[in-house]
């Protein structure tokens, strides 16, 4: 075998291995672009055919697209099945810190509302005046002087007007507060009941009239006295009454609150924890997306550079073709035929090179 021939036969599929070389070169980027394993091997199988001399074989090319289509479409697949549930994990967690706030405001609402009723409930507590001047001006406005009708009998009734006058007072205004309690569903350890207070002995004489004055200004000023002795018992009994009832609502009144800003406090910490496990849940989610999104820009641009290689193969074979061409047009004899020779094998290499590349890709 001469020389000449040698030197066709050695050329003969370099233009196919310039091809592969300078598609693998431009394929290096993509092995730090989050490509497999099994990809990254068989692009090292891509570089090793380029040390074998014999005829290229692009069988492992076409099971490297393959291999890769079908990983790449397995991990996409795989972002899609992790992304899928989120949307309804997130959903739901939202829809759960929803009805939790939903909750917690009628739960503070409801403590706004007993603490009011008891505000309200205070306001009714008036206690009762027991300055000494007060009493007196009351009993004598009620038991009058009459020095012109000096009676017993009219001194009895005005005690005992003033007595009626107290007790309904007192009665009614118990009353109210009962009422007020059931109203506003307060429960009362205390009962609300006045302690019993003798009533004012009557002036009890034969004769009714005092035929004295001053015999009638002693009887009405003991009788004033006693009088404003037993106002003073009753009034303290309902203000001592009233104080027991206002420590213990004021007691159930601070308790309310205290329960109102610790169910307040457990509502924000159950909320937070569930807000903070929302947003780690749209964290993964946004990650997983963000994956996807990068495995399929980063497989779009494979895939694209991929579809290059027949571009790469037909740039190298015309140029082969245009050396052979030239060599057919000006060569020696020997040189025309062998070139004649090799254009031939050159279309025959081309369609078995080509084509089925251009076929598998289409597939």
């Amino acid at each position: 075998m001469n020389s000449t021939l040698i030197d066709f036969h050695k050329k003969r599929f370099e233009w196919a291995f310039k091809a592969k070389e300078e598609f693998l070169n431009h394929f290096d980027p993509y092995k730090n672009e989050g490509l497999s394993d099994s990809v990254e091997d068989l692009l090292q199988i891509l570089q090793t055919d380029l040390e074998n001399p014999n005829e290229p074989s692009f069988d492992r090319l076409n099971k490297f697209y393959q291999e890769a289509d079908e990983e790449m479409k397995m991990k996409l697949k795989n972002y899609q099945k992790q992304i899928e549930p989120y949307e309804l994990l997130i959903t739901k967690q939202s829809s759960i810190i929803d009805h939790k706030k939903e909750e917690a405001r009628i739960q503070e609402d409801g403590f706004a509302i007993e603490i009011d009723d008891y505000d309200r409930f205070l306001k009714q507590i008036e206690l009762k005046n027991t300055e000494s001047d007060q009493i007196r001006v009351l009993v004598d406005d009620t038991i009058e002087y009459t020095p012109h009708d000096r009676k017993a009998s009219i001194i009895n009734e005005d005690v005992s007007r003033l007595q009626i006058a107290v007790e309904r007072d007192l009665g009614t205004s118990i009353l109210i507060l009962k009422q007020e309690a059931h109203f506003f569903k307060i429960e009362l350890a205390t009962p609300l009941e006045l302690p019993f207070v003798p009533p004012i002995p009557a002036i009890e004489q034969k004769i009714d009239a005092f035929w004295f004055k001053n015999t009638y200004e002693k009887a009405l000023f003991k009788m004033r006295s006693q009088a404003h002795d037993w106002v003073t018992e009753m009034y303290q009994n309902y203000n001592r009454l009233l104080t027991s009832i206002l420590y213990e609502i004021t007691t159930q009144r601070e308790q309310a609150v205290k329960e109102a800003e610790a169910s307040k406090l457990l509502y924000r910490q159950k909320i937070n924890t569930l807000e903070n496990q929302l947003v780690t849940y749209q964290k993964e989610e946004a990650q997983l997306k963000a994956r996807y999104q990068k495995a399929c820009h980063v497989w779009n641009q494979f895939q694209k550079h991929a579809s290059q290689l027949q571009g790469y193969l037909i740039k190298h074979w015309l140029e082969y073709k245009e050396e052979l061409q030239q060599d057919f047009l000006y060569g020696n004899a020997e040189g025309r035929f062998l070139a004649a020779h090799y254009l031939q094998l050159l279309r025959q290499d081309g369609e078995k090179i080509i084509k089925p590349l251009i076929s598998g890709g289409d597939e």
